[in-house]
């Protein structure tokens, strides 16, 4: 004879599958977001019946990009994506690998407009935020990628509205193990904004030489 669960029971069984595990060591990581300019007023102008479409196109195609330079996706946050790439090594590797999407990111702007438009959507502009430290890594039995939880994760959050629109910007504890990098050339930014932070956290443009 099947057993009855109360609505009680049922609601623990469902907390309990979706608790996330974290992994018991922080690592090493680039954490990006890459962000949408005016995300809000840019939705109302859209239809619902093509909302779905203009996010998926956003997000997936920054997916792509990012997949390419082997770097990890988190998920959407709003109208935002997280992912990072992981240094398990603390060489430049990973943070060349980083910065090169990103760039990458911001060059490409234009062909992902251009697929929007071809769907008779809006074009974006959007802002590229990046730094580095240790992340927390939580499995769950609702998804195959990890989340990441952390200092580095939140830093880089506060600093994305800081940069200009369509450019990449990194945090100070990025620019440390950076700064002696070939081929690029770093400005930092001057903003009232950097206030949010009790203390003034640099940040700093990016860009090819």
């Amino acid at each position: 004879m099947p057993v009855e669960l109360s609505e009680d029971h049922l609601e623990r069984e469902i907390r309990q599958t979706e608790l996330l595990k974290f992994s018991g060591k922080p690592q090493t990581c680039c954490v990006s977001i890459v962000d949408i300019v005016n995300s809000t007023r840019t939705a109302s102008t859209i239809s619902e019946a093509k909302l779905g479409l203009f996010y998926s196109i956003f997000l997936n195609y920054i997916s792509d990009l990012v997949q390419s330079h082997n770097g990890t996706v988190v998920k959407n946050i709003g109208d935002s994506l997280l992912y990072y790439f992981e240094d398990s090594s603390a060489s430049n590797n990973v943070i060349l690998s980083s910065f090169n999407c990103n760039l990458d990111v911001v060059k490409k702007r234009n062909d992902l407009n251009q697929n929007l438009e071809d769907e008779g959507l809006p074009s974006i502009s959007y802002r590229v935020s990046s730094d580095y430290g240790k992340v927390f890594l939580a499995s769950s039995t609702f998804s195959s990628t990890s989340d990441i939880f952390g200092s580095t994760v939140n830093m880089c959050a506060k600093i994305n509205h800081v940069g200009k629109p369509n450019t990449f910007f990194i945090g100070s504890d990025l620019y440390i193990h950076a700064k002696n990098l070939e081929g690029f050339e770093f400005d930092e930014i001057t903003s009232n904004e950097l206030n949010i932070l009790k203390n003034q956290y640099p940040v700093y443009d990016v860009n090819k030489v």
